[in-house]
């Protein structure tokens, strides 16, 4: 039947009836219960269900990932505009050469974070070779330093406190001096 088959009094009666309607609370329960029964849907009791573990250990590696990569981003950023503010100030060689150790550090100090992070899942020989990597580059940077500025009594004993430690041994335990800064 065609909307033009219908009678004057047909067409008052279909047009006053509601366009939409909300089907009713029982017929929602038993659709849902009879797609429950039927397997197609299931429910949650509580906020976000179940969590398996390998899911929170995949969301635990994933969110340090994504950590490190923003930290190292954004040290990488800080130095690029640090060295370039320095050079716009002083645009003499020392002041280039400053700019240059600022971001390289800044790179130096990024990279640790990773080499730490990498550490925590790394078997001990692997731990100690990175020790040992990061012990060298420390070492090497601190004697560039007292060379710097001779008189600075922090570098002369954060250098102090290297050589104390490779004199030691491998076998003696050495005591651990904090040195803040």
């Amino acid at each position: 039947m065609s909307h033009d088959e219908l009678t004057p009094e047909e067409r008052e009666v279909y047009a006053r009836l509601p366009r939409e309607r909300m089907p009713s609370r029982i017929l929602e329960e038993r659709t849902v219960r009879a797609l429950k029964e039927r397997g197609l849907i299931r429910s949650h009791r509580g906020g976000w269900g179940r969590v398996r573990p390998w899911m929170a250990a995949t969301a635990v590696a994933a969110s340090l990932a994504l950590f490190a990569s923003g930290v190292v981003v954004g040290q990488g950023m800080g130095a690029r505009q640090t060295a370039s503010a320095l050079a716009a100030i002083y645009p003499d060689e020392t002041a280039q050469a400053a700019a240059t150790v600022q971001s390289t550090g800044t790179a130096h100090r990024s990279a640790l974070a990773a080499l730490v992070e990498a550490t925590r899942s790394a078997q001990p020989e692997q731990v100690e070779r990175a020790q040992e990597v990061a012990l060298a580059s420390f070492w090497a940077s601190a004697a560039e330093i007292v060379r710097l500025a001779p008189d600075d009594p922090l570098a002369a004993r954060i250098l102090q406190e290297l050589e104390r430690a490779q004199h030691a041994g491998a076998g003696a335990e050495a005591t651990r001096n904090v040195v803040w800064y």
